[in-house]
């Protein structure tokens, strides 16, 4: 069985290089088509298109050759290809696939948006950017996960249906349904970039932030200044601010008191000394300041949570 519907397979045409044309697949008026895919062995031979393809595993494994490089898909994995990127699909003997995928055109996304407006090729760009990338960006498979990956299955069920039965109005829950479709991938591939990102970061500067934060440990009991952490990290002051809000998710100031206000909650709990002397003693040197501070990290006031947290013992 041939894993590509779109056309017949033998042995002979598997070798060959296809490449699929819009005006040729899609209704001029409907450039869209979803299908689903469902097979014990196949191949979809190499081959590209000039329109922006979406295939979704819902159940089974495949593989997927892009750049010369070949991935495993299982279920929840997703891939979106721009045009012209050349790949290919195949299912290995002795396993099973089922895959939803759809295809269209760029145009499709603002079709019934006038031409001659001047938002429209904005609206267009700002749903397609995350996935008109070059040919060496291409991300040949994303994994989804929980809540997410229900989202889409959701989606892709429901354009199918609505492709399949045609009922009235039929095109516009379709766009709508892809619209959201496009814009749950765009917000995974920012969450990976970004944790792709972290990661480079960390592995970068690893040895410098852990010795910041070394320092802050073992002086947070006095006053101490950005300027001589920036100094132990050796980088400037706005890019260790940059790079240590990244690598924490706090500013030096919130890791400073937060730090602070930890070991000042545990004084509280543990000993008998008055809030002004532990105030002073984990590096406050303004009693207002650190009710302030105190009461915005844990919510309570230093007596007030004194008071609670040992009403308890004996």
């Amino acid at each position: 069985m041939c894993l590509d519907k779109r056309r017949n397979c033998n042995p002979v045409q598997e070798k060959k290089f296809y490449t699929f044309l819009a005006k040729d697949m899609f209704p001029k008026d409907f450039p869209f088509k979803i299908y689903s895919i469902s097979n014990h062995q196949g191949n979809a031979a190499e081959h590209t298109h000039d329109y922006i393809q979406i295939w979704y595993v819902m159940h089974g494994c495949c593989s997927h050759l892009v750049n010369g490089k070949t991935h495993t898909l299982t279920k929840g994995n997703i891939f979106v290809l721009p045009p012209f990127v050349t790949h290919e699909v195949t299912v290995e003997k002795g396993n099973s696939v089922r895959i939803i995928g759809c295809e269209f055109s760029a145009e499709f996304i603002n079709s019934n948006i006038p031409k001659n407006n001047c938002k429209s090729s904005l609206f267009d760009f700002a749903y397609l950017e995350p996935f008109l990338v070059s040919t060496d960006k291409v991300r040949p498979r994303l994994q989804l996960t929980g809540l997410t990956q229900e989202k889409v299955e959701t989606l892709m069920t429901e354009m199918l249906k609505e492709y399949r039965n045609k009922e009235k109005y039929y095109e516009l829950n379709i766009k709508a349904d892809l619209l959201k479709l496009l814009a749950i991938i765009a917000r995974e591939y920012e969450k990976q970039d970004v944790n792709e990102d972290n990661h480079e970061l960390f592995e970068r500067y690893r040895d410098a932030i852990n010795s910041a934060i070394q320092f802050i440990h073992e002086n947070y009991t006095r006053q101490i200044y950005i300027d001589e952490v920036c100094k132990i990290a050796m980088m400037s002051q706005p890019y260790f601010s940059h790079l240590f809000k990244q690598m924490t998710g706090k500013t030096f100031v919130e890791y400073v008191n937060n730090l602070r206000i930890r070991n000042a909650c545990e004084l509280l709990l543990e000993t008998s000394m008055t809030i002004s002397e532990i105030c002073f003693s984990v590096g406050f040197n303004d009693t207002t300041y650190f009710n302030k501070v105190f009461k915005k990290e844990t919510g309570l006031a230093p007596s007030i949570y004194r008071s609670l947290s040992t009403s308890g013992k004996t």
